[in-house]
């Protein structure tokens, strides 16, 4: 489990890294999940993401799931759906669940003393429901440590139909204004359509 999750978590790094065309001071740890309720829809906030590419994980380790790739003009989107090669409870409620997501984060916080980035500021943790599902979400500061360039990362982890479900939002730092619900339109679309399989060269789009 431990080996799979680090290589899982290695593949996620990377694909943070490769910005499309760019690239999430002081390490700190997350706070206790804030809960708080769906609110009521906003404005669409006319953001369209293209599908760019796909990647398979299980190849390399079975239970590390797929990856697919969203860009538009304000940043981009991976989107993981992966088992760990175990059944997990929906939503939040796993008892591991907790542990993996911290993991995430750790994860990061080595990426800096690895070189990788040269400083990343963690955000409190919160949970929130999206499309009836309730996700921890957690926020990064992350600059990188080649160019010096600062992108702001959004992580939003749930459970769905037993699997893990992760999306990794990045947008050059500083992110948009209404980043939150630029974020949340994405996931309700991204979940409806289904995650497991992209829409191909279809756009998703405010309506």
């Amino acid at each position: 489990m431990k080996l799979l999750f680090a290589l899982f978590l290695s593949a996620l790094l990377c694909a943070c890294a490769s910005a499309p065309g760019t690239a999430p001071a002081n390490t700190g740890a997350a706070s206790g999940p804030e809960s708080t309720a769906e609110p009521a829809p906003a404005p669409p906030t006319g953001v369209q993401w293209r599908y760019i590419n796909s990647k398979s994980y299980e190849a390399l380790n079975a239970g590390l799931g797929n990856s697919h790739r969203f860009e538009s003009d304000v940043g981009w989107v991976d989107v993981y759906v992966y088992d760990m090669k175990r059944n997990w409870q929906p939503g939040v409620s796993d008892p591991q669940f907790d542990e993996h997501f911290r993991s995430t984060i750790a994860e990061v916080q080595r990426a800096v003393a690895q070189g990788m980035y040269a400083s990343a500021k963690v955000g409190p943790t919160r949970d929130v429901r999206i499309e009836g599902l309730t996700f921890r979400s957690v926020s990064f500061r992350l600059v990188h440590a080649r160019d010096g360039k600062a992108y702001d990362s959004f992580t939003y982890l749930a459970v769905r139909n037993g699997k893990l479900l992760k999306y990794r939002m990045s947008f050059n730092a500083p992110a948009p204004a209404n980043v939150d619900v630029i974020a949340r339109e994405f996931i309700e679309r991204n979940v409806r359509t289904g995650p497991e399989t992209p829409v191909g060269t279809r756009q998703l789009r405010s309506t």
